[in-house]
């Protein structure tokens, strides 16, 4: 249920790098693990939901991805990437490759179940996003919880400076 709102503010998600989990496909084009969506070129508007088990300590397949996904969102053929991630703060990976994103969105309060699961995650979510961030995106990551932009809290609704009071008569 995260992605559906999240693809239609970037009009769609062209490719999916790391698709197989999933009942019903994302976006138009997908990588499954036969692919090697880590050895493809990516296009488009990207949504990333890399596997999430770590196979040593220090999260190297997160990691892996995310550098991917770094370098893809760099290159001309990625419009918008988006990166669906726990809220692991305290991984050498996300703070080496989420903390870097143009857009980054805590989800919460509460969690956001997947489609095709009767459960919602036990843990904390965390969806980055790389290159082109329309306004729409950033609406929708709102919605799902706090996001934080290049030294700011993202407020779609800042509140107005109140004019002093002068003393003039």
């Amino acid at each position: 249920r995260i992605g559906r709102p999240l693809s239609w503010a970037v009009d769609g998600f062209d490719l999916d790098p790391a698709s197989g989990a999933e009942p019903v496909p994302i976006a138009d084009q997908r990588y499954t693990e036969a692919d090697d969506g880590l050895a493809q070129p990516w296009h488009g508007d990207v949504f990333l939901n890399p596997p999430w088990t770590s196979e040593d300590s220090d999260g190297t397949p997160k990691r892996r991805w995310l550098r991917k996904a770094r370098n893809e969102a760099q290159r001309d053929a990625v419009d918008t990437m988006i990166v669906l991630l726990p809220a692991a703060t305290e991984a050498g990976w996300f703070r080496d490759h989420m903390w870097g994103a143009p857009a980054l969105c805590f989800v919460g309060p509460g969690r956001i179940p997947f489609i095709g699961e009767d459960r919602n995650p036990s843990f904390p979510l965390a969806i980055a996003a790389f290159g082109d961030v329309p306004a729409a995106l950033l609406d929708v990551l709102d919605s799902f919880g706090v996001v934080v932009t290049p030294g700011n809290v993202y407020d779609p609704h800042p509140q107005t400076t109140l004019h002093e009071a002068t003393n003039e008569h």
